[in-house]
């Protein structure tokens, strides 16, 4: 069975007291194992709900689709990585950490999906992804691109996964240090 990938990654600033980390930890670790389609399909709604109004402050982000089977398959053992290994510039927390001082952090939010090649999702989500090269990193974009994710039949999916970096709270969170380290390079500035 010929796969395609689909992956969405945003980078937003973790604001004070706010708790869009934990949500976005908790949605993807409330996930039962085993899920069925329409949990997986409910669990992704919510991450989606969640990142819509942070499309406006988003400082980065990706997008990938791609058809070819070889790519689909290594990009999303790349992509899983990313949930399974230590990720990140740093091994520790931000050291002196002053939220209230002016010092951002910032945290993503992933989801890659292995789609089944000719599949009405899979079709829609190569339609949604064909976006000309000088709007591939607009904000636009993003929102036009996380808007299909909610249409997604998982009935369609060989595999997925959604994971939020850093997963743990004050003082850990992506710096912009961090994010200029090469790790990262990947992420495009959102225009």
């Amino acid at each position: 069975m010929l796969r395609s990938i689909f992956a969405f990654e945003l980078c937003m600033p973790l604001l004070p007291g706010s708790p869009l980390r934990a949500q976005l930890r908790d949605t993807i670790a409330s996930a039962p194992a085993g899920a069925s389609y329409q949990q997986k399909w409910a669990m992704y709604r919510r991450l989606t709900d969640l990142l819509w109004p942070q499309l406006g402050v988003a400082v980065r982000g990706c997008w990938d689709f791609f058809e070819d089977d070889d790519r689909a398959r290594s990009d999303f053992e790349m992509w899983t990585r990313g949930m399974t290994t230590r990720e990140g510039a740093r091994r520790g927390p931000v050291a002196d950490y002053a939220p209230y001082r002016g010092q951002e952090l910032f945290a993503t939010c992933t989801m890659a999906f292995q789609l089944i090649q000719g599949t009405s999702t899979e079709r829609a989500m190569a339609a949604r992804c064909e976006i000309r090269q000088d709007l591939l990193w607009k904000r636009d974009t993003f929102a036009h691109i996380l808007e299909g994710v909610p249409s997604i039949n998982f009935a369609s999916v060989i595999g997925d996964v959604a994971y939020v970096l850093p997963g743990t709270e004050d003082s850990w969170g992506l710096t912009q240090e961090d994010l200029a380290h090469d790790k990262f390079e990947y992420l495009r500035t959102i225009e």
